[in-house]
Order: C-alpha cells, then sequence, then structure tokens
C-alpha cells in the first residue's frame, strides 16, 4: 500500500488508505465523497479490514462509539470522522 505523505489533506491520505478496499473501483477512477462505499464494493470484511488499515497508517484509534455504518457509510463521512480523531489527538499532545 502507498503511504500517505503527512503532507497530504485528510481527504486525499484517506482515499489511499480506502482504494484498495473498493473491489468495484478501478484504478484511477476518483472516489465520490457522497457514494455509499457499499455500492463501491467495501463489504463488512473489507470495512473491518479498512478500519484496521487507516488505524495503522494515519494513527488514529476509532473509539467503538464510532463503529458504525455511519461512519463508513461513504467516502466524506470516513474522512470527517479521520479528521475528528486527528484533531482530537492533536489537543490532546
Amino acid at each position: 500500500m502507498t503511504q500517505p505523505s503527512s503532507n497530504s489533506s485528510v481527504g486525499e491520505r484517506v482515499v489511499l488508505v480506502l482504494r484498495p478496499h473498493l473491489k468495484l473501483v478501478k484504478a484511477g477512477d476518483s472516489i465520490p465523497l457522497h457514494t455509499p462505499l457499499q455500492a463501491l464494493g467495501l463489504t463488512s470484511m473489507a470495512a473491518i479490514n479498512l478500519l484496521l488499515d487507516l488505524e495503522q497508517t494515519l494513527g488514529v484509534v476509532f473509539p467503538d462509539t464510532l463503529l458504525n455504518e455511519e461512519t463508513f457509510r461513504t467516502a466524506g463521512s470516513l474522512t470527517q470522522v479521520v479528521t475528528t480523531l486527528l484533531a482530537e489527538e492533536a489537543a490532546a499532545s
């Protein structure tokens, strides 16, 4: 997997991690922010792997309260959650 640089926007970094988990998105295709990830090929098993990849690659920890369908509904909702988690982590440092 390509490691997102820390200079990339959060959305770009999330999409880099997300892309390999979307079976219906071809290389080079854009990932619409508001299209349900399930419609792009994200299965429940892929969502678990995506969660682990996001935590490892972006250095965030998803609390149990965010492990729900709404968090993983779209690329936009996922980016919003990751942005919030990164901001909370930065504020705590």
